[in-house]
């Protein structure tokens, strides 16, 4: 099962220069707390920009060649533990088991993906997609619910949240403040199953 969250600006901007254009710590707390011990997707810009893996989860980057990646001298540091192919398969297979956090504590995986049809067969994981423009695009179909924070204010960018209002329907609103509002949407489809 999918789930997304994600943050935008009232001009739907996500991104900028390959960060996140504003600071809300507040909102960082809110997603760090949703996402701890889960299982992330992200692609291989968002993680780049991120340069480690995301604390206490198992970290999916999406990526067209995860095997040239992973062998890359130019990436090796970044990419040094991630799981590729049949390794990366067993992680998940694991992960379903110990639903809903890893085991241990503080306990961290990369996996890298080459293929997003392969991932969305039901594996027994919930995978948070955490960006950027291009996942979400490709994964808001597969996904149930939409957790978005919409950033009052408009901002300079160059990455763009899709659009996403005619598939999901809003159902409430989880965090607000003078700066942000965290709302749940849910997929129509989903919705009616």
């Amino acid at each position: 099962m999918f789930k997304a969250i994600a943050a935008m600006s009232e001009n739907r901007v996500i991104g900028a220069g390959g960060k996140i254009p504003w600071h809300l710590p507040e909102d960082f707390k809110w997603f760090r707390k949703t996402t701890w011990g889960k299982t992330v997707l992200m692609g291989r810009k968002t993680f780049e920009s991120l340069g480690k893996p995301l604390a206490n989860r198992l970290n999916i980057v999406l990526t067209r060649n995860p095997k040239l990646l992973a062998a890359d001298p130019a990436t090796l540091e970044i990419y040094q533990d991630a799981k590729v192919g049949s390794a990366a398969e067993k992680l998940l297979r694991q992960k379903a088991v110990e639903q809903p956090t890893l085991p241990g504590i503080n306990e961290t995986g990369l996996v890298l993906w080459g293929d997003l049809q392969s991932l969305t067969k039901d594996r027994g994981v919930e995978i948070w997609v955490i960006g950027g423009a291009n996942v979400y695009e490709q994964t808001l179909p597969f996904c149930s619910d939409l957790f978005l924070t919409r950033v009052k204010r408009i901002v300079p960018g160059d990455v763009f949240f899709p659009s996403f209002e005619d598939a999901f329907v809003l159902v409430g609103t989880v965090l607000e403040n003078e700066e942000f509002t965290v709302e749940h949407y849910q997929h129509r489809v989903r919705l009616i199953a």
